[in-house]
């Protein structure tokens, strides 16, 4: 029997491929995105992009995990994770990145505490995972 550490959190919103949403969007708690989102995503909560999803536009959510193709910059309060079949042009500030080995990374990446102390560390491919150190 596997323990959560934090209670599950109930899927609020999901977009599936062949949807395509041009615009903002705002969201709480859990999103699956597997179509195209062509504008910013703001959300304190979690966003999951499925192999098929693409977002174009930027990106400021709580936690990311991104396995589809996104165009935009990436702010992700809390972690980001990229899966192995992940393509980001883009640049990425969290405090903690992990990225699986075949993902496609072009950018920047800003780690920070939570109290916001930055340093930069230029990476153009990754595999393993990052973490602000104070």
């Amino acid at each position: 029997m596997r323990f959560r550490k934090e209670p599950a959190v109930e899927v609020r919103g999901f977009l599936d491929e062949g949807t395509q949403v041009i615009g903002d969007l705002r969201f709480s708690d859990v999103m699956h995105l597997h179509g195209h989102i062509k504008g910013k995503v703001i959300s304190d909560g979690e966003l999951v992009v499925g192999e098929k999803g693409l977002i174009e536009g930027d990106v400021e959510v709580g936690i990311l995990t991104l396995g589809g193709m996104l165009i935009g910059n990436v702010i992700a309060k809390k972690k980001a994770h990229f899966l192995s079949t992940a393509r980001i042009r883009g640049d990425v500030s969290t405090p903690i990145l992990r990225v699986d080995e075949g993902a496609e990374w072009e950018g920047s990446i800003t780690t920070f505490t939570e109290t916001r102390e930055k340093s930069h560390e230029h990476v153009v491919s990754a595999a393993g995972e990052v973490e602000a150190t104070r």
